[in-house]
């Protein structure tokens, strides 16, 4: 009988793959923004909408059922843009600001996850958010008038479409304004009440220029402006106050660049790598 010292191996740990380390990371954030601060305005705005809808295709069939620029009506109520604010406050404020705060930036921006995964993680859970209270309220309340039979199904699907055209421009560029705002700073608190400052300043002061001087082209500054002619010209409504594809193509393009602000900002961020 002969004792030998025991081997010891080390089972090679595997590397998971690019499009599994941004899953994970999107997974982990848009489950961690799942708080009473981001459901509860959701679910007003869902309550909001659909309830809107409903009462709009309750009555309109005693004068040949709904229209798509009728359905455009729930989203003239005065709490959406509010209640949208406050979700992309509470979805997008502490995205960036949270990490670089408690420090765990450092480990997310070390190899082998690199910054432009990282934050196209970031961007599709907060995306995730948004898109879901900007369109999923509009989209369930055309399912519900639809079933009832309150419009045709030809309208149903082209209302559809406009719930999800507002849906995207507005989560592209809140998305990217989120972003931007939340890398400045190492408190979610700031990111929030600038989100929310930002825009409703805008929208309050531009409409005071406008009216003073007379010049409609200032009104292309504010978001929730641009927003609400993108919602009247993808329902076929007339009277917006800017040009929908105008409105559209400036959020879109806003949201674009205020997310490669953030990318800049981020990368200026020296970690510890391998």
């Amino acid at each position: 009988m002969s004792i030998s010292a025991p081997r010891y191996a080390s089972v090679p740990v595997p590397h998971e793959g690019r499009g599994y380390r941004i899953r994970a990371v999107m997974a982990r954030e848009f489950v961690h923004r799942a708080g009473w601060s981001t459901l509860l305005p959701l679910s007003l705005l869902f309550t909001v909408v659909v309830a809107t809808i409903m009462v709009e295709g309750f009555f309109t069939t005693f004068v040949g059922g709904l229209t798509r620029a009728g359905l455009e009506s729930a989203l003239e109520s005065p709490p959406w843009p509010f209640l949208v604010l406050i979700v992309a406050t509470s979805a997008g404020a502490g995205t960036l600001a949270e990490d670089i705060g408690n420090r765990s930036i450092a480990l997310y921006l070390s190899r082998p996850l690199h910054l432009g995964d990282y934050l196209l993680a970031k961007a599709a859970a907060c995306g995730g958010w948004l898109l879901l209270a900007t369109a999923g309220p509009g989209l369930a309340g055309v399912l519900i008038v639809g079933l009832l039979g309150y419009t045709s199904l030809v309208t149903a699907l082209e209302a559809a479409a406009g719930f999800l055209a507002v849906g995207l421009v507005a989560s592209v560029f809140l998305t990217g304004l989120a972003l931007a705002l939340s890398s400045l700073t190492s408190r979610s608190l700031n990111a929030g009440v600038a989100i929310f400052g930002l825009v409703l300043s805008l929208y309050i002061g531009v409409s005071v220029v406008s009216a003073t001087t007379g010049n409609p082209y200032v009104l292309y500054a504010s978001p929730l402006t641009d927003l609400h002619s993108v919602a009247l010209g993808s329902f076929g409504v007339v009277g917006a106050p800017t040009d929908p594809i105008g409105s559209a193509v400036g959020l879109l393009a806003a949201g674009v660049l205020l997310a490669l602000l953030a990318e800049w900002r981020m990368s200026r961020i020296e970690v510890v790598g391998e």
